[in-house]
């Protein structure tokens, strides 16, 4: 019990310290590249859940607005004994199922497209946030803590850009607020999740994409069957979601099951052959961090000293054996390479809750060095960082991959039609 009671501190001690640097320490601007104009922004918010029996309470005068410095109130915030043994948590949403939408039902934070209207990206990020779960971020209980490195988003495997993406962290300093009002056309539901959740290596997963989208937008069934006969699916490393608190949007089209369900068999085939949903799924059991959200969560994860996300990380590759041995091994070196490159950024003891001052305590020295590495040697994003010249190899190991297979299939085709010629010329 004490040293669970220990990590607690430890966790939320490490947390108001990470806040603090980030306050202090803005990532620059990204421009657009010449041919991309889109900006988005999103918001990952984090509050801290009282543990059993503390309550949770919000001191107006000390962490509130009036006349206070972001410092002054993280201190004050940090200072409370409920925040020092709650428990940190982060709010994603679920987005709804929308035709069409490069992002239906992906799991995100509450955000998007910068209108012409904002002010600037941290504007955009705090209209989206209210139009979507209805949270006001300008609240006297909410605290817009800095920023995130930005990101040119790309289209998987390819390098034609989408969007400059900014990411920006808040904390909401109570809980006790009104509850989430999810916007029908958006959002199908929101979840709270335990930090401790997101660092679990017990709760990694995969997920399979749709590998026909990223190469066209060709609406031709028998080309997309063709793509995923060729290629299989995309398998991409995620986290399972385990929410402290849900909220669902009742009048979601896909809350409840519009028709029968029909066999495990016939639905896997249809959705392999086609991109329409054929099942009904339980959206609680569809919680799935992945991709862009979960390249934003790492990096911010990967500030947090006790933390390594390196080690929750799993390349990208193909469902077809053939493919993922080819990429295996034109990419193993440069894997190996850029995760010596990343886990050189970490001191020898940033996986350790305690650190040299005893246990459940972080020592100052080691966690500004390990700050001041990060933003020194690790600029971009932990996801853009391990992926970058990844795709390159890839799409090589690809290519080379179909020339084989071209090459085996004229091989046995030839060893086939001889064998046929052979067979005729005995028999006359």
């Amino acid at each position: 019990m004490q040293f669970q009671d220990a990590a607690k501190l430890s966790r939320s001690r490490e947390l108001g310290q990470t806040l603090h640097h980030l306050n202090l320490n803005r990532y620059p601007h990204v421009p657009n590249p010449p041919s991309c104009k889109k900006r988005a922004s999103v918001a990952l918010i984090i509050r801290v859940r009282p543990t059993f029996p503390d309550t949770a309470t919000f001191d107006t005068s000390a962490c509130g607005l009036a006349a206070r410095s972001d410092q002054e109130r993280l201190n004050a915030f940090f200072a409370q004994g409920w925040v020092q043994r709650g428990d940190p948590e982060v709010l994603f949403i679920k987005r709804a199922a929308r035709k069409g939408d490069r992002w239906t039902s992906h799991i995100a934070f509450p955000g998007g497209g910068r209108d012409p209207g904002d002010k600037d990206d941290l504007a955009a990020s705090i209209r989206e946030t209210r139009e979507e779960v209805g949270m006001d971020l300008e609240a006297d209980h909410c605290l817009n803590v800095g920023n995130l490195s930005e990101r040119v988003v790309t289209a998987w495997l390819g390098k034609t850009p989408l969007m400059v993406l900014c990411p920006f962290v808040f904390l909401q300093m109570r809980v006790d607020t009104e509850p989430l009002a999810l916007q029908p056309n958006e959002v199908h539901s929101a979840h709270w999740v335990s930090l401790r959740a997101l660092t679990s290596p017990y709760l990694n997963s995969y997920i399979r994409s749709d590998v026909s989208q990223p190469f066209g937008r060709s609406d031709s069934d028998f080309i997309r069957t063709l793509i995923r006969l060729l290629f299989g699916q995309v398998l991409i490393k995620g986290i399972d979601l385990v929410p402290t608190e849900s909220v669902y949007c009742n009048s979601g089209a896909d809350l409840l099951p519009s028709g029968p369900r029909v066999s495990t068999v016939a639905s896997g085939l249809l959705s392999f052959l086609s991109s329409a949903r054929t099942t009904w799924e339980n959206p609680s059991q569809q919680l799935i961090l992945w991709g862009l959200t979960l390249g934003i969560m790492s990096d911010f994860l990967r500030i947090l000293p006790s933390c390594d996300p390196s080690k929750l990380w799993a390349w990208p590759t193909l469902s077809h054996v053939d493919h993922q041995f080819s990429i295996w091994l034109f990419t193993l070196a440069y894997r190996k390479q850029k995760l010596r490159e990343i886990e050189s950024s970490y001191p020898a003891n940033h996986t350790t809750i305690g650190g040299p001052s005893g246990p459940g305590e972080l020592d100052d020295t080691t966690f500004t060095t390990f700050q001041a590495r990060s933003r020194k040697e690790v600029q971009d994003s932990a996801l853009l960082e391990m992926l970058g010249g990844y795709y390159d190899r890839a799409r090589t190991a690809v290519c080379l991959t179909l020339l084989l297979r071209i090459g085996t299939g004229g091989f046995l085709a030839a060893w086939g039609a001889r064998e046929l010629r052979n067979r005729r010329s005995q028999k006359l």
